[in-house]
Formats: structure tokens, C-alpha cells, sequence
């Protein structure tokens, strides 16, 4: 297990030394955002690593974990894989998902104990810390109507790469796309000893996670940028179930072109308001293609194929469907949830608004490209 750190240090140089004329540039508000990263990520390793060296000496037996058919929700992004997670992870018999400050801040069993003692003495003395954690995670919320991030929520387990240093993140949320590239066609474009080195890494996580809580229930996963790794997944996990998510291309594109371009003005100041309208096309071609290729060749036992519109308008009989598809029982406690869930759904309205002419990209455009994808799905072409 080791970190990527000529993938560090080639997003360092392209930060310092190659931002002019990028939406990188180094403007005072991107200073100080680099600034604040390379202060906050350096701490974070060094204790996190700590913690995998110290899981070694006292935990090693969380190597022998055997991680018994995983689910795998991917897609696009923008194509309702947060919502089927969410829904999924609330059928507490079948599955276990991992929280956001799980991945961010305890990835090693050590960290866990040490947050469970001071969670424990923080009751005791009236829950002070608690309270405060729950007020900046609802601010967080509230700040962003695009994805709704908690700390307290299963997410999107990608981001225990962050502590490998070999992933799409780096290269996005940093605005250089062309690093984060050979990420984007994972399977196809990374060398197989990199690949393996990678997905070492996230089973070591996902060993670690049910050690710590002494389960083995079906580890529950959602990853857009999993939909380039349906080849490793396989590999790593031979049993494991992959769940993937299609939507309409007119409706993926400027969403997630939206979402990326909402990200980067956080990270740096953009001339254009949404940059890279390139990286969004090469990225999500290859994410509807690839994956179906390959999943159309896998078991048809080990995969399912869902629209996303059929989830939203009957999100209890499309999970239905998945449990039947994949030999899961429904209990009672979790049709319960369904329903009431479905009732949300139909009420639910985004706030989340832009234009794709706004974008650079054509209505005309997107048929041409994705014409494969259209014809497949039988997704409407109407704007």
C-alpha cells in the first residue's frame, strides 16, 4: 500500500507553474485556496496515514476480512445514483454504507476508535461537540442545492482515494481535466500495475470499514467515477453487483456541466462561466458507452440496468425490482421506508437551474454525438 505521489506532485507543478491562461490562474483567492489545501491535506495524510501504519501493529487481522458480493451503484454523474444510494443504504438488513467523515477523516480502524472514546466523553459532558458538528454540516448543506453533502450521510467512497492520490478528483476539483484523464477511461487507458495498486488500496478500505464495525453485511457503494472501473471492480471483487444508472444525455450534460463548473469556481476564478465544456463531453461519452459494453458481456446475474426516469416516477417498484433481480428480501421496516419515500419523490422539485445554450454546447450537438445512446435507451430528443 503506498501513495501516489508523483500524481501529487505533477497537480503541485501544474498549480504553480502551469496555471496562466488556465482557470487556474493565480489570482489571490486561488493563493489562498492552495494556501489552505496543501496546509489542511498535509495534516490530514500524515495523521491518516499514522493511522494505516498503527491499524498494521494492532489491527492487522482486518486483512483477512472477506468482503461477500459488494454493491456498486455508477452512472454518469447527474444521473440518480445519490438518490437510489440513499434509499438503498436505508435498508439497514441488507446493506452498510460508509458516511462522509468516515472516508474523509477515520479511513483506519485506529481513527474510529479514537473519534468513538471522544464521541463517548463528549456525551458524557452534555454532547457540546455534537451540536457544534451538526450546525456546520446543516450550513454545508444549505450552501449547496446541487448535491446535498453531510458528513453524517453515506457518499461516494472515490474519495478514500484522496488518501491514495490516485484519483479523477485531484485533476477536476483543481481544473486541470487533462490530469485527471487517464482516470476518466480507468480501465482502458492506466497501466495494470497502477490499476491494481489503486484498487488494492480501496479493498484494504472497505476491509477496514466492516472490521471496525464488525459486520458483513453487503457493503453498499455509489461512484459515478466507478463507471470507468467496471473491469477492475470485477477483478477485485468477483462476486460483486453493479447497479448502473442512464438518463437522458439532454438532461446529464448541462447538469453535471453545471455541477463541475459550480465546484471550480469554489477552487479558482474561471474567465468563462462554464469552463471545459470538452472534458464534460469526452468524459460522460465514455461513461455511457464503456460501462454498457462491458456490462453487456459480464453475468446477468451480477448487473441490472435502470432509467432513471422509471426510478423517479416508481423509485419503490424499481427497487423492487433490484432486490428480485439480485435475490434480496424486502422486509417489512424497509417497504415502509419505500413508500414514504416514493411520496417524497413525487413532491421533490430541483432548485438546481441552468440553461445548456448558456453553455456552449448545442441541442444539436448532443444528438449527433450520443445518437448511439438515444437509440439504446429510447430517450426522448426533445429539448
Amino acid at each position: 500500500m503506498a501513495y501516489n505521489i508523483k500524481n501529487f506532485f505533477e497537480i503541485t507543478y501544474l498549480s504553480f507553474f502551469r496555471a496562466k491562461n488556465t482557470l487556474a490562474r493565480l489570482t489571490p483567492k486561488r493563493l489562498l485556496v492552495l494556501f489552505l489545501f496543501y496546509l489542511g491535506y498535509t495534516i490530514l495524510e500524515v495523521l491518516t496515514w499514522a493511522g494505516f501504519g498503527l491499524d498494521e501493529i494492532f489491527f492487522p487481522a482486518y486483512r483477512h476480512i472477506e468482503i461477500r458480493q459488494p454493491f456498486f451503484i455508477i452512472g454518469n454523474p447527474r444521473s440518480g445514483t445519490t438518490f437510489l444510494h440513499r434509499l438503498l443504504a436505508k435498508d439497514e438488513k441488507n446493506f452498510i454504507s460508509i458516511r462522509l467523515w468516515e472516508i474523509l477523516f477515520a479511513p483506519s480502524i485506529t481513527h474510529r476508535r479514537l473519534i468513538s472514546t471522544i464521541a463517548a466523553a463528549d456525551r458524557g459532558l452534555g454532547g457540546l461537540l455534537h451540536r457544534l458538528m451538526r450546525w456546520i454540516d446543516r450550513y454545508v448543506q444549505a450552501s449547496n442545492i446541487m448535491h446535498r453533502i453531510s458528513l453524517f450521510v453515506p457518499e461516494e467512497d472515490e474519495y478514500f482515494l484522496i488518501h491514495q492520490g490516485s484519483t479523477i478528483i485531484a485533476g477536476l476539483f483543481f481544473g486541470f481535466p487533462k490530469a485527471a484523464y487517464r482516470y476518466v477511461f480507468f480501465d482502458t487507458r492506466l497501466r495494470r500495475s497502477e490499476k491494481r495498486a489503486v484498487m488494492r488500496f480501496y479493498r484494504h478500505c472497505l476491509q477496514r470499514h466492516l472490521y471496525a464495525h464488525s459486520d458483513q453485511r453487503h457493503i453498499l457503494s455509489k461512484n459515478p467515477y466507478f463507471s470507468p472501473k467496471v473491469d477492475a471492480l470485477y477483478e477485485t471483487f468477483p462476486d460483486a453487483r453493479i447497479i448502473y444508472l442512464v438518463r437522458n444525455p439532454l438532461q446529464v450534460v448541462p447538469s453535471y456541466a453545471s455541477l463541475s463548473a459550480h465546484w471550480w469556481r469554489l477552487m479558482a476564478e474561471p474567465k468563462n462561466r462554464y469552463p471545459h465544456p470538452e472534458y464534460i463531453l469526452r468524459a460522460t461519452q465514455h461513461w455511457y458507452r464503456y460501462p454498457v459494453d462491458r456490462l453487456d458481456r459480464a453475468p446477468e446475474e451480477s448487473r441490472v440496468f435502470v432509467k432513471f426516469d422509471d426510478l423517479i416516477a416508481d423509485p419503490e417498484g424499481i427497487v423492487r425490482a433490484i432486490y428480485q433481480h439480485f435475490g434480496l428480501e424486502v422486509s417489512q421496516a424497509f417497504a415502509a421506508t419505500l413508500r414514504e419515500e416514493a411520496r417524497k419523490a413525487r413532491h421533490y422539485k430541483s432548485h438546481h437551474v441552468y440553461r445548456l445554450k448558456d453553455m456552449g454546447i448545442s441541442r444539436e450537438h448532443i444528438l449527433r454525438i450520443y445518437r448511439d445512446v438515444f437509440e439504446r435507451w429510447g430517450f426522448p430528443t426533445e429539448a
